[in-house]
């Protein structure tokens, strides 16, 4: 008993030594590596032998430290000789191609492994995500010559938003590159390309194909945007993705299958273990099929782990085997850690185990099949108030159907769904074209039925605020009160508990106003709040399939529970206004201001009026007129004052616009703060129009790659002349200036919100640095 205790509490320090990962603002230095090296050295030879149990758990919490640190040096190193750069390589593609050959090109990323660079041979392959827009369709084996404009992914900062940055370094993603030329130098692809080209033209058939593609081969990448947006409101998100549920499934079928086999075959040819090896063989097969992906695998980790002690007969609780688990796979891959698919899927095993442990149900109910509907109703119950904080930190909200959705979608994917694609891929790969075409047939309808079910019942998401994710631990605290009967003892000490955990809603602001210049990319957003409600200066770009209001504006505005009360629009490009439509249809009685006559306007955005909302008075300098279509040169610049201090917002003001402002308001152009006109193009920020500024700090929205090399050299150095200093979005990440009544600071996502050392730069610094 003492080894097993003693082998779990260091399996825990190993988790734990990763976790660091999580929250340091910049990765060990060589001599800080060394020095706790030393340290630990020097400790291992002069602590007495009777304090070396204890000494063991310092000295694997190091290790692992130290580990997961290199494990992260050695992955960024590996890489940034090569970004930004323009590189001849040749590649094998590692992932599955699911598009089929079009008349038309339809761009999308494709993961290459880079194993020579200008000839010359690596010693570790460089995997690669490459933005295809080739009429050639790579399969999976396949070795191409590549010609590359190699980057990095640098992603929005923002609070509330998609951390892209630290979900590319957690799946090894961060290298991209845009495709320059291609040559195929070997056509031979992949079994996993083959079985996948036998059952694409059977799933191009169906609606639902994108569905039918994840959960046959684990490719989500052409998800329809609409069914993820209904799956993750709804809570079945985790259904679509192959885990350890579909794993269980491939292998509780495969054993089923196997057992009514042998049924027929004579007693003297029957071993225990045959239905269980076959088993999880036919799971290692699927889950080679789906790529291997880190849900699939610790699933098969967790499946081999438990086939093995059940062979060697040990007895341990679950709770040791998790454990061992999550330690085992850390010591692989201590990058993990920063996986949220990681921590949702521990997270959610884990609360398993404690329901089944602290809270099972009566032996009456657990045993009679007549109370399945009670057990399943219990489970799902418990999941739903114990996975409340995971929930709240990953997806910002909760859906308020998901205990119903889950009940009709469980059934309906794992007896009808999954089971029917997996026969359906196995009589497509023997070329049963009938019996294939009708599972397929049956899986397609069956998620047309389960999405009518979801869409209609698709009402009721709840976003939370980052003040109230506290509020999601009262389902722990509840269980552990009712188990334990803690609260007959120390009801003190649980009212302080609650008291803390209710604090958010007496919270008070520790400034007077608040700005955020957005990390939108080549677009501007600003939000001006109290801590309450808002106005927003311009909405961000709309791309093709997304926009910046979507991805970045409205889950910071949630993540803060702002109210929009006003929205004022500079001008009508897109990177300016292409989030309006959606900024209405969710806060309609919000008023507008542009200074466009086309737009439906509360107020018009004419040189002289004026806005007074709360404590701030907005004053409008230009434009002098109404256009039916609002340009550069009409931008709505506004000054937004305090009375002490004032931020001016200018758009995408010009040159000549700047010095008709300059001849009419002189010395009232003064202000605190810029928003550097024009994303810092040279067609702006003249010496005249700074010189009546004079702003202590200027602010420039831009992304890093953005073809027009904005903000320019030359704009840049005005500023550095002048003495001005200046924030670029694409360095920093969100920019948030907090006003109080004498002071005001500057505070960016990068540097003091949300310091991290997957956040930082990678690659060469800028002209703008």
């Amino acid at each position: 008993m003492r080894q097993f205790y003693s082998l779990d509490l260091l399996a825990i320090m190993f988790s734990l030594g990763c976790l660091p990962l999580l929250f340091l603002p910049h990765l060990l230095s060589d001599l800080q590596w060394y020095f706790i090296a030393f340290i630990l050295l020097v400790l291992v030879l002069v602590v007495p032998v009777k304090f070396r149990f204890n000494l063991s758990i310092i000295v694997v919490f190091s290790l692992s430290f130290l580990w997961s640190v290199t494990y992260s040096k050695q992955y960024l190193t590996n890489i940034s000789p090569y970004i930004d750069k323009t590189l001849v390589v040749k590649a094998k593609v590692i992932n599955i191609n699911t598009r089929q050959k079009t008349t038309t090109i339809t761009p999308y990323y494709l993961s290459f492994s880079i194993f020579s660079i200008s000839d010359v041979t690596l010693s570790n392959d460089i995997p690669i995500s490459v933005y295809w827009d080739n009429p050639a369709t790579p399969k999976l084996g396949q070795t191409w010559q590549l010609t590359l404009k190699t980057k990095v992914m640098h992603g929005y900062l923002n609070e509330g938003g998609f951390d892209s940055q630290r979900f590319s370094i957690a799946n090894r993603s961060l290298l991209s590159a845009k495709l320059v030329d291609a040559k195929l130098l070997d056509d031979k692809s992949n079994l996993r390309q083959f079985i996948v080209d036998l059952a694409l033209p059977y799933i191009d058939l169906f609606d639902y194909q994108d569905i039918l593609l994840a959960l046959a081969f684990g490719d989500r990448s052409q998800l329809d945007e609409s069914h993820r947006m209904v799956m993750m409101q709804t809570g079945v998100a985790h259904l679509m993705a192959i885990s350890g549920m579909h794993i269980l499934v491939v292998f509780a079928l495969s054993c089923f299958f196997v057992k009514i086999v042998l049924f027929f075959i004579p007693k003297r040819f029957i071993y225990f273990f045959v239905p269980i090896i076959i088993g999880w063989l036919c799971a290692f097969f699927y889950a080679w099929l789906t790529g291997f992906n880190p849900p699939t695998l610790r699933a098969m980790v967790a499946l081999s782990i438990w086939i093995y002690f059940r062979y060697k007969k040990y007895k341990i609780s679950s709770w040791q085997k998790i454990n061992r688990i999550i330690a085992l796979l850390l010591l692989f891959d201590p990058l993990m850690i920063l996986s949220e698919s990681f921590w949702l899927s521990c997270y959610a095993v884990i609360t398993l185990i404690f329901l089944h442990d602290w809270m099972p149900l009566s032996k009456a109910v657990r045993h009679k099949k007549r109370w399945y509907i009670i057990r399943i109703l219990y489970l799902q119950c418990g999941l739903t108030l114990l996975l409340l904080p995971i929930q709240f930190f990953i997806f910002q909200g909760v859906s308020g159907v998901s205990i119903l959705t889950n009940l009709i979608a469980i059934p309906v994917i794992s007896l009808v769904t999954f089971p029917t694609i997996l026969l359906a891929l196995i009589f497509s790969i023997f070329d049963c074209f009938s019996i294939a075409l009708w599972f397929w047939l049956i899986a397609d309808k069956s998620l047309e039925w389960l999405f009518l079910s979801l869409n209609w019942l698709n009402q009721l998401w709840i976003n939370i605020p980052s003040d109230f994710y506290l509020l999601g631990l009262l389902g722990w605290l509840t269980v552990v009160i009712i188990r334990t009967g803690v609260w007959q003892r120390f009801s003190i000490t649980l009212l302080v508990i609650l008291t803390i955990l209710v604090t958010p809603f007496f919270k008070q602001q520790h400034y007077r106003w608040r700005l955020d210049m957005l990390d939108v990319g080549h677009g501007l957003a600003i939000v001006i709040h109290d801590g309450k409600s808002a106005i927003l200066y311009d909405t961000g770009a709309k791309w093709e399939k997304s926009s910046a209001m979507e991805r970045v504006i409205i889950p910071f505005l949630q993540w803060h529970n702002l109210n929009v009360q006003g929205i004022i629009i500079s001008h009508q490009h897109n990177d300016h206004v292409g989030g309006l439509k959606l900024l209405q249809l969710i806060y309609p009685k919000a008023w507008l201001m542009s200074s466009s006559s086309d737009f439906n306007n509360d107020y018009q955005c004419l040189a002289g009026n004026r806005i007074i909302w709360n404590d701030l008075t907005f004053n409008v300098l230009w434009p002098n007129q109404l256009v039916s279509d609002a340009q550069n040169k009409d931008s709505c610049v506004v000054q937004v004052t305090d009375g002490n201090f004032s931020v001016l917002l200018t758009g995408d003001l010009e040159r000549n616009q700047e010095y008709q402002l300059v001849t009419k308001y002189r010395n009232q152009l003064t202000s605190t703060i810029l928003q550097i006109p024009h994303h810092g193009s040279s067609t702006s920020s003249s010496y005249t129009f700074l010189n009546h500024v004079k702003p202590i700090n200027s602010l420039v929205s831009t992304s890093r790659y953005n073809p027009w090399k904005l903000p320019s050299n030359k704009v840049m150095a005005k500023y550095k002349d002048l003495q001005l200093d200046y924030y670029v979005t694409a360095r920093t990440g969100q920019i948030s200036l907090f006003f109080d009544k004498q002071t005001w600071k500057l505070k960016t996502m990068r540097g003091e919100i949300k310091p991290r050392w997957y956040h930082d730069w990678f690659g060469s610094l800028p002209n703008y640095e």
